[in-house]
């Protein structure tokens, strides 16, 4: 077996580059059938798959997801880099106790209705798929990272074996700075009369706090391993909740100013639907971001601004999300909504077409080529 690399040469030829995916196998099924692929992922005119990470996590067959994924990848006949939802996998902490998570940790977790992993798989099988995904994959036209491009920390990230043991060694350099900061953000969020274990009621919202902020922002810009997966983050001026918890940072638009060689990100939401391919604000609804626990950051819905869901992001249009939220989809069921009528989907980036393809009926959007 190849030693692991944390950035891999990105297949040449045509592709097809897939969003996450969030444990929802029938979608990923689905998808695959209408690109013309073999249960092996071999297609009758050579193309091969790329996936952007967060496989896992929310839906309803997470092993099953990686199971196929596993396949693909070891077939040759597609890559797959890691998302912040496989590193948090990788860190293995269940103390976390992260929303759509519990099935890592063989907990059942009724919000999600999801198969729960063997413990004798998940070791023998999925952490060391896991350990061995790359950080990105790169050719001369075109590369794909789950997050972010951020040329600093890529080249931290690629000089170390594996993206988790990045993680843990820049860890490690920060703890004497992240320990100082710690330390001052306990005593001023005790000065301020609030405690810390109401940040997961959504009912108290948390005052600013500033040396939290400072805590957060270095925890997450001082770590390669979690830029590139999860973004660039930085204080704002009032919380707000996400995810579970009230927040005291936000992710930027880091592709504003970016003008290198294309990339293709997932992670940030998404929202399409064939009426509002040709509006702009078609980011995720707001209604149903803030319904939910695990929503995505309150900033994922105006991240995009005013482009449309079918177009490159930034001032130089250099950047293609293409997550479109197919992790809301367990929310979804719960609220009893027809399939046919679910806002979230899985998307599929066809290379060298610049196409989207859907998992479900709603027609494809024809992009223009990066750049243009």
């Amino acid at each position: 077996m190849n030693e692991p690399k944390t950035i891999e040469p990105l297949f040449e030829g045509p592709l097809d580059i897939i969003g996450d995916i969030h444990g929802e196998r029938v979608a990923l099924e689905s998808l695959l059938r209408k690109l013309g692929y073999d249960d092996r992922g071999r297609h009758p005119e050579g193309r091969r798959l790329v996936f952007v990470g967060d496989l896992i996590d929310r839906g309803p067959d997470s092993p099953g997801v990686l199971r196929m994924v596993m396949r693909l990848v070891q077939s040759g006949n597609a890559q797959c880099v890691v998302g912040n939802h496989e590193l948090n996998a990788l860190r293995d902490d269940p103390k976390q106790h992260r929303s759509g998570e519990g099935w890592w940790y063989g907990r059942d977790e009724p919000a999600y209705d999801s198969v729960v992993v063997d413990a004798g798989e998940k070791e023998r099988e999925f952490v060391p798929f896991l350990r061995r995904m790359p950080a990105a994959v790169e050719r001369t036209d075109l590369r794909v990272v789950h997050a972010c491009w951020h040329a600093p920390s890529i080249e931290t990230v690629r000089a170390h074996e594996s993206v988790i043991d990045c993680f843990h060694d820049e860890h490690r350099a920060l703890v004497p700075v992240l320990s100082d900061l710690r330390e001052r953000a306990f005593r001023a969020v005790k000065a301020s009369g609030y405690e810390i274990r109401d940040r997961r009621n959504p009912d108290r919202p948390i005052p600013m706090i500033m040396e939290l902020a400072e805590f957060e922002e270095r925890n997450q810009m001082g770590n390669a391993a979690k830029v590139v997966t999860s973004g660039i983050e930085r204080t704002i001026e009032e919380p707000f909740w996400a995810s579970g918890k009230w927040r005291v940072v936000e992710r930027m638009r880091w592709w504003d100013e970016f003008d290198d060689t294309p990339v293709v990100v997932g992670h940030y939401w998404r929202r399409y639907r064939p009426d509002l391919a040709d509006a702009a604000g078609s980011s995720l609804d707001s209604s149903l971001a803030t319904s939910l626990d695990a929503s995505p950051d309150k900033g994922d819905a105006d991240l995009f601004g005013e482009t449309p869901a079918d177009q490159w992001l930034g001032r130089h249009r250099k950047v293609m999300c293409i997550d479109y939220s197919v992790g809301l989809r367990f929310h979804e069921r719960k609220q009893g909504r027809d399939p046919v009528a679910f806002d979230s989907c899985l998307a599929a980036l066809r290379v060298p077409e610049w196409r989207l393809v859907f998992d479900d009926e709603r027609e494809e959007l024809r992009l223009g080529r990066p750049g243009e």
